[in-house]
């Protein structure tokens, strides 16, 4: 791994990663907030959406790992006999937390029906320092319905609708914590 030959030292092109470097391609630590409100929180079929055989995503490469911060939904999408193309990018920590909250606020202005859930997590998790680089101020209701293009009588229902009682899976950590205790 220390000597990648087929990377690129710009980031003009994508490369094929090997099967062995596929190993170690991860989440990027500024990425993981984001990321895992992606994996929990959005519907399984808007997550996992496979693109033919064929995945390009943005990297960081720091000669141990290759760090994806945004596509989520490619990345989980991948399965045995998808390529993987990575492109070699040097963006500051800052920029990799802004464009995996990007990446998830447009998802989930792509949702129909509005998910009340997914806005309510992006709120209250997203920093608000993120929120005026993405939005121009702080995340509202009116400007969510503004961006989703449906009006605020709208938002109400789903929200009203989305809180009937329904079972909810809980988090894995929660699982294996209860089953340590015994609960």
């Amino acid at each position: 791994m220390k000597n990648h030959k087929n990377l690129p030292r710009s980031s003009n092109r994508y490369v094929p990663l090997s099967s062995k470097d596929l190993l170690s391609l991860c989440i990027h630590p500024e990425a993981r907030k984001a990321y895992e409100i992606y994996l929990e929180h959005f519907p399984i079929g808007h997550v996992a959406q496979p693109k033919g055989n064929k995945v390009h995503l943005d990297v960081l490469y720091d000669r141990l790992n290759f760090y994806f911060f945004d596509n989520f939904a490619e990345q989980l999408g991948m399965m045995d006999s998808t390529k993987v193309h990575v492109m070699k990018t040097q963006p500051t920590m800052n920029s990799i937390e802004l464009e995996s909250w990007r990446y998830v606020w447009q998802a989930f202005l792509g949702l129909k029906p509005v998910n009340i859930k997914i806005y309510n997590q992006l709120k209250n998790q997203m920093p608000k320092d993120i929120q005026r680089q993405i939005c121009g101020r702080l995340l509202t209701i009116e400007h969510t319905c503004q961006k989703m293009v449906i009006s605020r009588p709208k938002f109400e229902y789903q929200k009203a609708k989305q809180k009937c009682l329904f079972f909810e899976m809980p988090k894995f950590e929660e699982l294996v914590q209860r089953n340590v205790n015994g609960d």
